[in-house]
């Protein structure tokens, strides 16, 4: 697939380059020719003057600056009364030459004698009763002409070799973000359908358990409708996510942005904690700053620090402590969540944000988690301008430090 997009994009570029560069060319052969045509009918004007001024064309110096140019001098009645004494051709070309001139009845032109071509010019004093017929061999034009249209067809074949190249080597280069967002794709839908399936396996074999013992009590089979039922909230939880995502992929999610006191929002989804924390014997520690305010969605912050929370929560061990500070920095506020739990190997830092990504599955699927929260994360920080770090040191624990820029200082 990728080969077949990266020919059509290189065809596109050679397509669209090449007429460009034959549209280029071809004006500059057009206009080369054009001015050839004009050089050498100011010459022939030139030329016919002095015809008319001498009996004889000037000298050979002036006709090596002319080029090489002869004229034919007629009466009132067509006689031919005087021409150049040294002819360039012979006395039948030159009746060919006069012939053609006739016959084309036009006051200047192009005639073709043999292998060459010889340019006319007709030439009438006023008040005097004959005319001039001047003409110039336009041989060297035509060489000067032909060897321009070589140039160019090797330049333009040169530059289209050149500029398959580059189109070759560029359409790679583009297609370098376009084939890991297909992967990053693939991933995400076979990651989302293993996640899926797990659960719907759970649920349906917990309800095969149920059905097959009709007779027994709703109380007797307690166990496996809470396996249902547990396994339907994780199921709930991973679509919801999985549509948060989607809609932000395809910018259809739309942050509600209103200006909200920060320590408010973060006191609030840290006091959710507090039982499951006294639960395990984890202590809380709150230093949040007031009078801190940001122009953001307070709901997709409080998810964030939910999120940063919740995870600190489950992998400190009983008797560990997490600590939640918010300070001021300058313009941007500081969001630090911190555990003393088992902390994260340096090889992980850097992947732990994308979706699905755990670093134990088999612990991550029994806390309930999906491997999506720090992608959702990432995703609002992102969103409001902000930016999320981690620092991890394996046995005493990990900090998530979130920047967010502030909008106004209310203190």
């Amino acid at each position: 697939m990728f080969n077949n997009v990266k020919m059509k994009l290189t065809i596109m570029n050679l397509a669209v380059v090449g007429i460009i560069m034959l549209i280029f060319f071809t004006g500059i052969y057009i206009l080369m020719k054009q001015n050839i045509s004009r050089q050498s009918e100011q010459l022939l004007r030139s030329a016919a003057i002095e015809a008319r001024n001498r009996e004889q064309p000037p000298g050979a110096a002036r006709e090596r600056h002319w080029g090489n140019w002869f004229y034919v001098k007629y009466d009132s009645v067509g006689n031919v009364i005087g021409k150049t004494k040294e002819l360039p051709v012979s006395d039948h070309e030159l009746e060919t030459l006069l012939g053609e001139a006739l016959k084309q009845g036009s006051g200047k032109g192009l005639i073709k004698l043999g292998g060459g071509s010889f340019r006319y010019l007709w030439s009438f004093p006023p008040g005097l009763k004959e005319a001039y017929i001047v003409f110039q061999n336009a041989q060297p034009e035509e060489e000067t002409l032909k060897r321009l249209g070589t140039v160019l067809v090797f330049i333009f074949l040169a530059g289209m070799a050149v500029v398959l190249l580059c189109s070759l080597f560029l359409a790679e280069k583009a297609l370098i973000p376009i084939k890991k967002s297909w992967e990053r794709q693939r991933n995400f839908v076979a990651d989302a359908s293993h996640e899926l399936r797990s659960p719907l396996a759970v649920m349906q074999t917990n309800l095969e358990l149920v059905m097959g013992n009709r007779e027994d009590s709703v109380e007797s089979q307690m166990k496996w409708l809470e396996n249902i039922q547990a396994e339907n909230k994780r199921m709930t939880k991973l679509v919801s996510d999985l549509l948060l995502l989607a809609r932000a992929d395809s910018d259809q999610q739309v942050m509600d942005k209103h200006l909200f006191p920060l320590r408010e929002a973060v006191e609030n989804s840290v006091a959710a904690f507090e039982p499951v924390a006294e639960t395990k014997n984890i202590q809380i520690n709150l230093q949040l700053q007031d009078g801190i305010y940001i122009l953001g969605d307070e709901d997709r912050i409080k998810q964030l620090t939910v999120i940063l929370v919740d995870n600190a929560v489950k992998y400190t061990p009983s008797g560990g402590q997490v600590s939640v500070s918010l300070k001021k920095r300058e313009n941007h506020a500081e969001l630090i969540v911190a555990d003393t739990g088992e902390g994260i190997e340096s090889a992980y830092l850097d992947k732990i944000f994308e979706r699905f990504y755990r670093i134990d599955k088999s612990r991550s699927r029994e806390s309930g988690g999906t491997g999506l929260g720090l992608s959702i994360a990432r995703w609002i920080v992102n969103e409001h301008r902000g930016g999320i770090t981690v620092y991890s040191t394996p046995g005493k624990g990990s900090t998530f430090k979130v920047v967010l820029p502030v909008a106004v200082n209310r203190a």
